[in-house]
C-alpha cells in the first residue's frame, strides 16, 4: 500500500477521534429573562451533567464572546433584541452554534414571544409563535401517543412533561417538528437547520419544573440539544483545523525528505 496514502489516513482518523472528543463535550449559555431568577434552574442543569457546563451571561448579547458555546439558551426576552444583538445571533449561526428559544403560553408573554417572532425572521427560520393557550395544566405528552416524534433530536425521550403552551406556526423551509399537542396537530415543539447552525423553539417554561422526575425524559430532551446531531453541515473546531493544518504541513516534508 502506498505509504502517503496510510499517512493521509492515519491523520484523517486522528482528526475524527480529535472532532468526537470535542463533541463529547458541552458549553451552554443561558441568557434573557426566566421566572426563578437568573435562569437558575437550566445553569443548574447543564452544570450538574457529566462533561458539561452552563453560565449564566447578562446585558447585551454581542458584548459577549460566543466562540466556544456550544448551546445558547435564549429564554423569555424583557426588551427588545437590539441590531447588533440579532447580527450576533446570526454570526453565531454560521460557526455552528445551537439556539434554543423559549418564549411562554400567547395570554402571558404575549410582548415576549412577539420579540422571539422578530428574531426568529430576521434569522430566516420558517416558524413563529402564535399567541394562543393550548393544554392548560400539567401533561405528559409520550412516543406512544403520537406527541413524540421521531427525531434524534428526541432520542431517548419517550414522555416529556409539559404544562400550557403557545402553538408554532408557519412552519416551512427546513422546520422539523418534534412535538405535537393532545390535539395531534398543533406543534409545541420545533428546530430548524440554518446553515451550519440549528434554532430549536419551546414556548412552555414549565418544561423545567419537573426536570429531576425521573417520570419523564425532559432531562434526556434537553441533553439531547447539545449532543444529538440535528443534520447540519459540521464545522471543524479551530484546534482541529489547526492541528490538521500543522499535519498537513509535517506530511508535505516528510514527502519532500523521502524524494
Amino acid at each position: 500500500m502506498n505509504f502517503n496514502n496510510i499517512v493521509k489516513k492515519g491523520t484523517f482518523a486522528a482528526v475524527i477521534a480529535l472532532c468526537s472528543l470535542s463533541a463529547s463535550a458541552g458549553i451552554v449559555n443561558v441568557w434573557g429573562e426566566f421566572r426563578d431568577g437568573n435562569n437558575s434552574h437550566i445553569n443548574s442543569f447543564y452544570d450538574g451533567l457529566s462533561s458539561h457546563s452552563s453560565f449564566n451571561i447578562q446585558g447585551q448579547l454581542d458584548s459577549h464572546n460566543l466562540d466556544d458555546v456550544d448551546l445558547l439558551w435564549a429564554t423569555q426576552p424583557a426588551n427588545n433584541y437590539t441590531a447588533a444583538e440579532l447580527a450576533t445571533m446570526a454570526d453565531y449561526l454560521s460557526t455552528g452554534g445551537r439556539i434554543a428559544f423559549m418564549g411562554e403560553h400567547g395570554t402571558w408573554t404575549p410582548t415576549q414571544n412577539n420579540r422571539i417572532n422578530t428574531a426568529l425572521s430576521f434569522l430566516g427560520a420558517g416558524m413563529q409563535i402564535q399567541n394562543t393557550m393550548l393544554d392548560g395544566g400539567f401533561h405528559n405528552a409520550s412516543r406512544a401517543n403520537g406527541q413524540i416524534l421521531e427525531h434524534d433530536l428526541t432520542a431517548g425521550v419517550n414522555t416529556y412533561n409539559y404544562a400550557a403552551f403557545a402553538p408554532l406556526i408557519n412552519l416551512s423551509g427546513n422546520t422539523e417538528r418534534l412535538m405535537l399537542g393532545l390535539d395531534k396537530i398543533s406543534v409545541m415543539m420545533a428546530f430548524e437547520n440554518i446553515g451550519a447552525g440549528s434554532i430549536f423553539l419551546i414556548t412552555d417554561q414549565n418544561v423545567w419544573d419537573n426536570i429531576n422526575d425521573s417520570s419523564n425524559d425532559n432531562a434526556r430532551m434537553f441533553e439531547n440539544l447539545i449532543t444529538a446531531k440535528t443534520g447540519a453541515p459540521s464545522i471543524p473546531e479551530p484546534s482541529t483545523l489547526a492541528i490538521l493544518a500543522l499535519g498537513l504541513i509535517g506530511l508535505s516534508s516528510r514527502r519532500n525528505k523521502v524524494k
